[in-house]
């Protein structure tokens, strides 16, 4: 059995080159765990993105982080909270249901205040970069005082 190669064979392989070799690839290896992190990327492109959905209870919402130059800038935003209730939140190395070490000190992450409609919004920018290596999750707390109950939970990705 002979097979022959269509006449788009070869110019897709040729344009498949050219694409992977534009790509920027980056690793990346935490040196706790050795899990490594391999990412294919357009050169243009520059620092990562990050996201969560948030939920728990009535709360629900999404925290975005875009990391670069060395610093991720933490974006939240949130539904179903309390009219004019107040609550605390922090990100964590690890995921919701295994939170590990704070992310930064308590004093980067102003309290979040909800609107007459029960949404908010709040950001804080950590002085260092999210490690693509490592697990990461925003919690949500109860309020600026009580900061054991979680209110709602989001693992972060920076899957695409």
């Amino acid at each position: 059995m002979q097979h022959r190669l269509s006449a788009h064979g070869p110019r897709m392989a040729v344009a498949l080159a050219a694409l992977l070799s534009a790509a920027c690839v980056r690793t990346r290896t935490d040196p706790v765990t050795g899990k490594v992190d391999v990412d294919v990327e357009s050169p243009l492109k520059r620092g990562e993105d990050w996201k969560a959905g948030i939920a728990g209870g009535s709360i629900t919402g999404q925290a975005r982080a875009a990391v670069l130059n060395g610093q991720s800038t933490v974006t939240v935003n949130l539904n179903g909270l309390a009219p004019s209730a107040t609550h605390a939140w922090r990100i964590f190395e690890g995921k919701c249901a295994t939170a590990g070490a704070l992310v930064g000190g308590d004093a980067l992450y102003a309290p979040i205040t909800a609107s007459a409609d029960g949404t908010a919004q709040a950001s804080a920018r950590l002085g260092v970069a999210l490690d693509e290596a490592k697990d990461y999750n925003v919690r949500i707390y109860a309020s600026p005082t009580e900061t054991t109950t979680v209110a709602a939970c989001g693992d972060l990705s920076d899957s695409a």
